[in-house]
C-alpha cells in the first residue's frame, strides 16, 4: 500500500450508519442500542446475499429488504411489519436515516488526512450524502464526494469510481477503496482499477483485505 495517495470510502455502513433510535420511534418499538446493533448486521446480511443473486440490482431495490429483515429482528410481529416499514419509509424520505458518524470516522479521518492522503467518498446515495457528510462533521476531511444520482451511474459500475479518481488528478492504481459489500465496493473498484478493502464482517468468498472497522484501516495504512 506503499504507492497508495487516496483513500475513498462508501458512507453508509462505512463511515455513516443507521440512526437506530429514529428507525425505532418510527415503527414503534424500543430502542436498545446492542439489540438494534444485532438487527442492523443481520438485516445487512441479507442484503448482501440478496446482491449475490441480483448482482445488478440498485440501492432503491435493496432498501425494502433491508427494512423488512431489520424491522423482523427487531421483534416486530409480521401483522405489524408492513405498516411499520412503511413508516420507516416514510421517515427515511423525510431525512435520510443514514445519519450517525461512526465513533471513530472523524478521528480516523483526520489522522489519514495528516499522514498525507487525499480522501473522498463514493456513495450509492439519494442525492443527500453531501448533506448528510457536512450534519456529521465529516465533510470538512473530503476532497471529493461522488454521490450515484448526480454522476448518474451507482456501484459497482467502474464508471462512478473514475468519475472520483478524475477529480482527484490521480490513477485508479494510486487509490484505495473502502466498503462493506464485497460484491458492489470491492468488485466494483477493482473493476475500476483500484485496489480495495473490505470493512466489518461482510461475506466475501476470497481472501480480501479486511479491517474490522475504521481505526483498524487506519493501523494499516502507512
Amino acid at each position: 500500500m506503499s504507492s497508495i495517495r487516496a483513500v475513498l470510502f462508501d458512507a453508509g455502513g462505512t463511515l455513516i450508519h443507521v440512526d437506530g433510535a429514529r428507525v425505532c420511534a418510527a415503527a414503534g418499538t424500543a430502542w436498545e442500542e446492542r439489540a438494534f446493533e444485532s438487527a442492523e448486521n443481520r438485516a445487512v446480511s441479507a442484503v448482501q446475499k440478496w446482491v449475490r443473486a441480483h448482482p445488478r440490482s440498485t440501492d432503491a431495490e435493496r432498501l425494502p429488504l433491508f427494512l423488512e429483515t431489520l424491522l423482523g429482528e427487531l421483534g416486530v410481529s409480521p401483522e405489524l411489519r408492513a405498516e411499520a416499514g412503511r413508516a420507516v419509509a416514510a421517515e427515511h424520505r423525510r431525512s435520510n436515516l443514514w445519519s450517525r458518524a461512526y465513533s471513530d470516522a472523524a478521528a480516523s479521518l483526520e489522522t489519514l488526512r495528516a499522514r498525507g492522503y487525499r480522501l473522498g467518498v463514493i456513495s450509492n446515495a439519494d442525492g443527500r450524502v453531501r448533506r448528510l457528510l457536512e450534519e456529521t462533521n465529516l465533510s470538512g476531511h473530503l476532497d471529493v464526494v461522488v454521490d450515484s444520482s448526480e454522476a448518474g451511474v451507482e456501484k459497482p459500475d467502474p464508471r462512478i469510481f473514475r468519475v472520483a479518481t478524475d477529480a482527484l488528478g490521480l490513477e485508479p492504481m494510486q487509490c484505495v477503496y473502502v466498503g462493506d459489500i464485497y460484491e458492489i465496493d470491492v468488485l466494483g473498484a477493482r473493476a475500476a482499477g483500484l485496489d480495495a478493502i473490505l470493512i466489518g464482517p461482510g461475506h466475501a468468498p476470497e481472501d480480501v483485505t479486511r479491517v474490522a472497522n475504521l481505526t483498524e484501516l487506519v493501523e494499516l495504512l502507512p
